[in-house]
């Protein structure tokens, strides 16, 4: 495609402004003297390096032309090409880039839409053919770039980071990936699940930093956010699995790594403003109550530059206030427990409980301001500088996966992170320092009522049990990494030092917790169990030093084929002096509890290769592997210095003093809850591998396959080392019970005590290194340049995870422990299916832009993931072997249980003639179909003022709470005994399996703004 050289921003570079090829030349040669890095092949975490070859039509390597690489319409650099035809450029900013390439008596080409990633190497080639003068048009084509000895990951840059952007921040974006898992449930966040592990697992880096993402450790599902980093102040965002580069902090889930967005010579502004409302455009069936629910946001970003380009700036700063109706907290047509609910609690006590009875309104309000500076000190030396913050509250939030509304619950958090970069180069080496200072708060308040459960409605009132609790941390590190290039070999070498000062001042259960039957027999009359933890000193503030260095040598081995190896050694240090022995429970158990794991002392190996295939290079196949060595979860690591004899738990059952927490007299102090470390636990380890293959096809076409398999070993299990010695009795399914059941219409509970060894301690849980977890994964990206104003992408990931992790996603404790661990019934019942197997991921994204004046776009975006796994149970409060969870029982499929044979008939998931396979069910699969459109305005004179529409789950799934439970107790039947001496349950087929107990999600929203750009 042939473009008039006036119709540009910048088409033949000085030609348009008269400059003579002596005077062009002179000022390549001060530019690359001033601001060009050597070009050595080593990268930084926070730029790439670009390589361009021009050649005539016989593909013979052309010398001294001009090629200009162009960012958003403006010169970035002006080089000209060597011997070979090439011109090499270090440092380089990411983003796209067009290279128009320039000489006398050839048509001038541009190269269109060349990406750069941070630690990489994007490689193009441009043939440039005779034509004599006059010449007035450029040639643009695609760039048809290949990228070598990256991330190998999904790349998110600056045009996906500004669409689609419900939530305007960095955790967000990732709905745009599909190689991680994120929340579906109306919930923003990082992720819920990467490489098949937990979100905590996974690690943020912003310019080569590694940054804060802290979490609640009590809400496992939980997916950080990062109001902290707007897309407006970011300029990509990658997410791999084994970056080839060992530098990289590597983790055992995701590496996140963003770079913030730095200014350039030109001064530019982008300001933004948008407005939605639940009633402009949203579903009924998402706003029962008809509420406004308005929201509105306005951002601005500016850039520019000081002393031509040696000191560019970019600022940002943002408000949002936002609101979101929720659904009513009982699907229609069932049968709504409300009025009885409230009608009881009246009567019990003269509470009030409409708050959690009805839709509430869940609001955000903050904002986020920050900056950066570049400075280029001097032809070889350059400084960044970046700090930011954000503040932010929200007010009825969903907190983790309770059946609770949110209503009364606030969150209040700060973020703030800084970091500086010295970069200093020489002929064959460059030395980069990075130094972090983070610090993040979150204060969670509990609502004003204790969680308070009906096991029959499958239904709470009050605020999550997981609440209330106080979070901070504090990191300071320093980063020293040096790249030394000799002959074929390119060294990198360094170090880390870091330290995390963390407070976790949090227990389960700590404001009370009520279960009752349901609502007529159980709550009307307030029987039920009662639960509250209670700490007598302060929570313990925990220090951590991490010490780690690396070694990585990248032997060019010919010029197509490339060899990377290293190793990583690392000293984690967790203080010794915050585990203090429990008296009671040493003179019990004849053991101590103050264990602290050893100081740790890894070695990570990592290698791989990179085999650019044929004379082009546009095939490039990649393998890596890599030995992982993890840390110990501080939050795990906080809960067992806190229940090492300073928490005691209060337990009730019967008839309870409901809701007034401190004056249950009949709910005394039963003991100490311990929790802590065996003689054997160990840090965690994880192997990875990867193979992949990315072909540039040609025509703006581009095809990645990816594999991957990851094995992690040492992750904690849970035990309860004070369960009886042996079970007090057998079911008639042959579950082992150990503890003396009481029946409270649909719930079962042990009696207090009844399943203790010992019975002046409550729960012992012993933390071991016996979990592992299994994944394989395998995606597919493409990516269609259809022409230049249409652009298709879609990526999908397929993926399997085994592990014996049970109750990963739970907020109790007592969930994590295997219901079978005795093997009585079910030997191994707890390898398979992970809680986080979610095979299917896509996302598909469309979107065209018109040239001209007052350009428009459209763009749409599908995604699919499947959902969830289960393993059908029971209800919620319902302890059928009395081990002291309410949620980790699974059903059993076999015996007379009325309506049993029907259900296990209609639902597939549902074989065998035992117990219920550990997850054998799932959640339904969630789909949503976005869209964008943007006009541009004839208005603002110089600047460029444009209307944006954005449809989010404009065809969406339902979503929400769906009924897990196999089987219900029967409120009218009650526990005997049979001829054989075993416990008979009054169980009956539950004929709501399956279905949605209560809808939530993301809603759909319509957004009206203005876009303003100079």
């Amino acid at each position: 495609m042939s473009q008039p050289l006036g119709s540009q921003p910048l088409s033949s570079g000085m030609e348009m402004l008269n400059i003579g090829p002596q005077t062009r030349r002179a000022a390549v040669l001060a530019l690359l003297t001033a601001f060009a890095a050597p070009p050595i092949a080593a990268q930084s975490l926070t730029s790439g390096r670009l390589v361009a070859t021009v050649t005539d039509q016989a593909g013979s390597p052309l010398r001294g032309v001009t090629v200009t690489i162009e960012r958003a319409g403006t010169a970035f650099r002006i080089l000209e090409t060597d011997r070979a035809g090439r011109v090499s450029l270090s440092s380089v900013p990411v983003g796209r880039y067009a290279i128009l390439a320039e000489q006398l008596g050839y048509q001038p080409v541009r190269a269109l839409d060349a990406r750069v990633v941070a630690g990489a190497v994007t490689s193009l080639s441009i043939r440039l053919e005779r034509r004599p003068p006059p010449i007035n048009t450029v040639t643009e084509q695609a760039a048809n770039a290949t990228v070598t000895g990256s991330t190998s990951g999904e790349v998110i840059d600056r045009g996906s980071l500004l669409r689609f952007d419900r939530q305007r921040d960095l955790s967000d974006a990732l709905r745009n990936t599909s190689s991680v898992g994120v929340p579906v449930d109306g919930r923003s966040g990082m992720l819920l699940t990467a490489g098949g592990l937990a979100a905590s697992h996974s690690r943020l880096m912003v310019d080569g930093v590694e940054e804060t993402l802290l979490r609640h450790p009590g809400i496992p599902d939980e997916a950080a956010t990062t109001p902290l980093w707007s897309r407006d102040a970011l300029s990509q965002a990658v997410v791999s699995f084994l970056p080839e580069d060992i530098e990289f902090r590597l983790t055992s889930g995701a590496l996140v790594s963003a770079t913030s967005l730095r200014g350039d010579a030109a001064f530019r502004a982008r300001s933004y403003a948008a407005f939605s409302g639940a009633k402009l455009g949203g579903a009924k069936a998402d706003n029962p109550a008809d509420s406004a629910a308005s929201s509105f946001e306005l951002g601005v970003a500016l850039s520019g530059g000081l002393k031509s380009d040696t000191v560019t700036w970019a600022l940002h700063a943002d408000y949002r206030q936002l609101e979101r109706p929720t659904a009513d907290p009982f699907v229609a047509g069932s049968t709504n427990p409300g009025p009885a609910i409230e009608s009881a609690a009246q009567a019990l006590s003269g509470t009030d409980v409409s708050a959690w009875l009805s839709p509430t309104v869940r609001t955000w309000k903050g904002g986020s301001a920050g900056g950066r500076l570049d400075w280029m000190l001097g032809a070889h030396s350059d400084l960044a500088i970046r700090a930011g913050g954000a503040s932010w509250s929200e007010d009825n939030p969903q907190v983790g996966r309770e059946p609770v509304n949110g209503a009364g619950a606030r969150l209040e958090a700060k973020d703030f992170s800084s970091s500086a970069a010295l970069g200093v180069s020489g002929d064959e080496w460059r030395s980069e320092t990075r130094l972090g200072l983070r610090t993040a708060q979150r204060n969670w308040f509990a609502a004003s009522l204790p969680y308070t459960g009906f096991v029959g409605e499958g239904f709470a009132i009050g605020g999550a049990s997981t609440l209330p609790g106080n979070f901070k941390e504090t990191a300071f590190e320093l980063n020293q990494a040096v790249t030394i290039h000799s002959g074929l070999h390119t060294l990198k070498l360094g170090g880390n030092a870091q330290r995390r000062n963390v407070t976790y001042d949090w227990m389960p259960g700590s404001a009370g917790r009520f279960e009752f039957g349901d609502v007529v027999a159980g709550f009307s009359t307030g029987t039920g169990a009662f639960y509250q933890a209670v700490r007598a000193g302060d929570a313990p503030k925990i220090g951590v030093t991490t010490i780690s260095l690396f070694l990585q040598d990248s032997w060019q081995a010919s010029s197509a084929l490339q060899f990377n190896g290293g190793v990583r050694f690392q000293r984690v240090s967790l203080p010794t002096n915050l585990i203090e022995n429990d008296e009671i429970w040493g003179a019990a158990s004849g053991a101590n509890n103050n264990l602290v794991p050893e100081r740790q002392k890894q070695f990570g190996p990592e290698g791989g290769f990179s085999y650019r295939a044929g004379s082009s290079g546009r095939t490039v196949l990649h393998g890596q592997a890599a030995v992982l060595p993890g840390a110990h979860d501080l939050g795990t690591f906080a809960e067992v210095a806190q229940y090492d004899g300073d928490v005691s738990v209060r337990r009730a059952t019967g008839v309870l003093n409901w809701p007034r927490v401190g004056q249950l007299g009949n709910a005394p102090f039963v003991g100490p809850s311990i929790t802590f470390y065996s003689p054997s636990v160990r840090a965690p380890k994880t192997a990875k591998f990867e193979l992949g293959l990315s072909n540039d096809l040609g025509s703006g076409t581009t095809l990645s396959l990816t594999g991957s398999y990851g094995h992690s070993d040492y992750l904690l299990r849970r035990e309860d080392a004070n369960r009886s010695v042996a079970p007090l009795s057998t079911s008639s399914d042959g579950r082992s019970i150990w503890g003396s059941l009481e029946q409270y219409g649909a719930m079962l509970t042990p009696a207090v005590g009844s399943n203790r060894r010992f019975q002046e301690i409550d729960f012992a849980y012993g933390l071991t290194s016996t979990g592992y977890s299994d994944y394989y994964a395998a995606t597919v990206q493409l990516q269609r340049s259809i022409s230049r104003g249409l652009q298709l992408g879609v990526a999908y990931t397929y993926s399997k995870t085994n592990d014996n992790l049970v109750g990963q996603l739970s907020s109790d404790p007592a969930d994590r422990l295997s219901p079978f661990a005795d093997n009585r019934g079910a030997a191994g019942w707890d390898a398979g299916r992970s809680d986080l197997d979610i095979p299917h991921r896509l996302v598909a994204t469309a979107e065209y832009r018109s040239g001209g004046a007052n350009p428009y776009s459209l763009a749409a975006r599908y995604r699919f993931r499947s959902g969830l796994p289960f393993t059908p149970g029971f209800q919620r409060g319902v302890d059928a072997n009395g081990d002291g969870s309410s949620s980790n029982d699974p059903a059993f499929l076999g015996g007379s249980i009325s309506g049993l044979s029907e259900l296990v008939g209609r639902e597939s998931c549902l074989s065998g003639a035992g117990f219920a396979v550990r997850n054998s069910c799932r959640d339904k699969g969630v789909h949503a179909f976005d869209l964008r459109g943007e006009i541009g305005l004839p208005i603002g004179g110089r600047s460029r003022v444009a209307l944006t529409v954005d449809a989010f789950n404009l065809v969406g799934s339902e979503t929400g709470r769906f009924d897990h439970a196999a089987v219900l107790v029967n409120p009218a039947g009650d526990i005997t005994i049979d001829a054989a001496g075993r416990t008979v349950l009054p169980l009956v087929a539950n004929s709501n399996f399956g279905k949605l107990l209560g809808r939530g999600g993301d809603g759909r929203l319509l957004r009206v703004g203005i876009r303003v750009e100079n």
